[in-house]
Formats: C-alpha cells, sequence, structure tokens
C-alpha cells in the first residue's frame, strides 16, 4: 500500500517525474533542436546539474534564514556562466530586512542585484534594485556591510521592492588563470536575516512541495522553455547569422529591463565550423573593468576550461599596442595565440562580456577561413 503521509510533496514528485520523461522525449529527443549526438549527451549531463541548482538554491531555500549559495562550478554550469566570475544566490522576501557582509578580496568588480519572482521558472525574474562596489562604502581592508530593507537604513543600503524575491551577488576577477579555475581563491560573504524570526520549525509537507514545484518550473524553463534554434526572436545582442556575433549592447544604456547583470555591454553569436575551418575575429579591446569572450554548448554552457582554452579574458589576450585583438575559435589547434577550442563541437555560442567600458565596444569582425591558411600563415611568421 503507497504511503500518503506528506501528499503534496508526493504530487510535487510526480511532476518532477513527469517533467523529466518530457524533457528526455520533447527536449534531448527533439530534431528540431539538436542534430549532433555530442549535444544529446551534454543534454543529459545538462538535466543532472539543473537538479543539482534547484537542490542546493531552491529546495533548500529559506527567505526567514537565507544563505549565499555558490550557483555555478566547473561542474555545475547554468545559463550563460562565466569562468572570470563567482556569482551567489539567495531567496528572499519583500517584507523582510537582511544585512549581507562579507569583503571585497581579489575581485575587481562586485554588484547587489535584487530580483522579482520570474513567472516562466528562471532562476530571477526582473532587476528590481542593483548596486554595486563603486556605489558603496567599503574600508581600507575591503570589508563592507549593506542593508537590504524596505525602510532606508544608516550606511550602504538597498531598497527592498514588497515582490523581492531573491538577491544575486556577481563577483568578477580578471587574472591570468581564470577564478573557477583557482578554488584557492574564495568570496567571503553571509547573509542573515535582521527580524526576530526564531530558529526555522520543522520542514512541512506544504513548503517542501512550495520549493520542489519551483525546482521543477526552473527544469522546465531551463530545458522545454529554451528558444528553439532558428526559431523565434533573438536578443538585441546577438547576431542573425552564423559565424558572426552582434554590435555590444547594454541593458542600461537602453532603459530595457533585464534579469541580469546591469553594468555589462553584451554581444553573442553562433558558431558552425567544419574540422578544417577558422573563425577569426578581431577588433579593438575597450579600456574598462573587465573584458571576456567564451564559448558555450548548445545548452547555455561554457565549454570544458579546465583543461582547454575554451575562454579568454583580458588578462590573457594577448592585444598589440593599440589593444587590438585576432581570437581564432577552431576545433583543431592553430599554432596562434588567443585560440578557442570547440572541444569538439561542430556548433555552439560566442559570447563576450565587456563591464563599465570606458568607451562603447566595437563590434569584432568575423572571418572564415581555411584553418590551414592560419597555419602556414604562423609558420612562415615563425
Amino acid at each position: 500500500m503507497t504511503s500518503d503521509l506528506a501528499p503534496q510533496a508526493r504530487a510535487a514528485y510526480d511532476d518532477l517525474i513527469e517533467t523529466l520523461t518530457t524533457i528526455r522525449d520533447d527536449y534531448l529527443g527533439s530534431e528540431r533542436r539538436f542534430d549532433d549526438p555530442l549535444d544529446v549527451v551534454e543534454g543529459y549531463r545538462y538535466v543532472g546539474q539543473i537538479l543539482g541548482v534547484a537542490s542546493e538554491l531552491l529546495i533548500e531555500a529559506d527567505p526567514d534564514h537565507p544563505r549565499l549559495a555558490s550557483m555555478a562550478s566547473p561542474a555545475r554550469k547554468l545559463q550563460g556562466d562565466n569562468p572570470d566570475a563567482l556569482y551567489h544566490h539567495a531567496r528572499i522576501s519583500g517584507d523582510r530586512s537582511y544585512r549581507i557582509f562579507g569583503s571585497i578580496g581579489q575581485a575587481i568588480y562586485t554588484s547587489f542585484t535584487v530580483h522579482a519572482r520570474d513567472e516562466n521558472g528562471a532562476i530571477a525574474g526582473a532587476v528590481l534594485a542593483d548596486v554595486n562596489d563603486r556605489d558603496f562604502d567599503v574600508d581600507p581592508d575591503g570589508r563592507y556591510e549593506v542593508v537590504l530593507s524596505a525602510t532606508e537604513a544608516d550606511g550602504n543600503w538597498i531598497e527592498l521592492a514588497p515582490d523581492a524575491h531573491c538577491v544575486i551577488v556577481r563577483s568578477y576577477f580578471e587574472l591570468e588563470t581564470s577564478v573557477q579555475n583557482q578554488p584557492a581563491i574564495e568570496v567571503a560573504i553571509d547573509i542573515e536575516c535582521l527580524d526576530d524570526v526564531g530558529p526555522p520549525p520543522p520542514l512541512s509537507d506544504e513548503a517542501l512541495a512550495n520549493r520542489m514545484r519551483e525546482g521543477v518550473a526552473l527544469l522546465r524553463h531551463n530545458t522545454l522553455g529554451q528558444r528553439i534554434p532558428g526559431e523565434g526572436p533573438t536578443g538585441p545582442f546577438a547576431a542573425e547569422g552564423p559565424n558572426d556575433v552582434a554590435k555590444p549592447f547594454s541593458f542600461r544604456a537602453s532603459g530595457m529591463d533585464v534579469p541580469g547583470a546591469v553594468d555589462l555591454f553584451y554581444s553573442t553569436g553562433r558558431f558552425d565550423l567544419a574540422p578544417d575551418e577558422a573563425l577569426v575575429m578581431t577588433g579593438r579591446l575597450p579600456k574598462g573593468d573587465f573584458a571576456n569572450v567564451m564559448l558555450w554548448n548548445r545548452h547555455m554552457q561554457t565549454l570544458e576550461y579546465r583543461n582547454r582554452s575554451s575562454s579568454l579574458n583580458g588578462a590573457q589576450m594577448k592585444l598589440d599596442e593599440d589593444r587590438r585583438f585576432r581570437i581564432v575559435i577552431s576545433q583543431q589547434d592553430p599554432g596562434v595565440p588567443n585560440w578557442l577550442d570547440t572541444a569538439g563541437h561542430r556548433t555552439g555560442t560566442i559570447f563576450w562580456r565587456f563591464l563599465l567600458p570606458e568607451e562603447d565596444p566595437e563590434k569584432p569582425v568575423c572571418e572564415v577561413v581555411p584553418l590551414a591558411d592560419i597555419r602556414e600563415s604562423a609558420a612562415n611568421a615563425s
């Protein structure tokens, strides 16, 4: 006989099982989405990683007793992760008050964005408030604290709207070895609720079911809810055709609503290359706090970056005296600096970030050339 001591959690669990089956058939099994076995194999792994995110960030979330949880790592990649950043997420509530405290450390940029709930199931909805470390006081040792509340507080303060649902902390690093490849580098940060809430009560059937449903919604959004390649509108910073990237675009400058970081210019496009081809990107890197470019797979995950060169930040790029770059994307090593390794992927995403640049970044120029031509040119130059 089936036990029914936790009927709401059981129903949410059944929904999870049904959703996983639907994802298998209608996402991973969709010929409209995928035609390469590598994309499907990585998709099964991706689903497992989303489940990990859902467990730690949502199922274990309690706005009365929040915890800033790490969002991404080399083994858990979600929705455009970044080898040069450490991200933290906490569930909060607009009718509570909180204190975030920590230390800047080696980060060149730290920001706090308060988000509404996303009705489609994304990890964060529209930005309700944003503050970066240029906007608040930091002591000579890099320590700070920020209060988040509906009523104004002394010192560093972020106003909480009634529909505040979560806070995301972004810490960017521009190091010769990307921060995600340096486990000794951590972000010292914590959060506490300032209201007298007492210890958490025992977990109830209703509370767990609600959190599980959030996790299932995240799972659906990040799979079945993703745009089918070639169908539907693209973002304002995305190139229309393959082997190109768009003019870098700033959401803050445009005034458009965005669930992501608002201090960045973004530029993206899709590479689609045969094994004997290379995509050459040339342009000028503007002076600014940070910039990087990376490759993603079809699930918006960075390609393997611990053992391959799939991303480059401003400290890693070889630039000329005018800050101009030449980046080569290919499946095979072309024997030149600034190589981005597609790690066996025929197609995927190119993604640029420019953080607080001193001038609007120019659009990189892209050209597909035979890989042999690059190797021959490199050999002649040496």
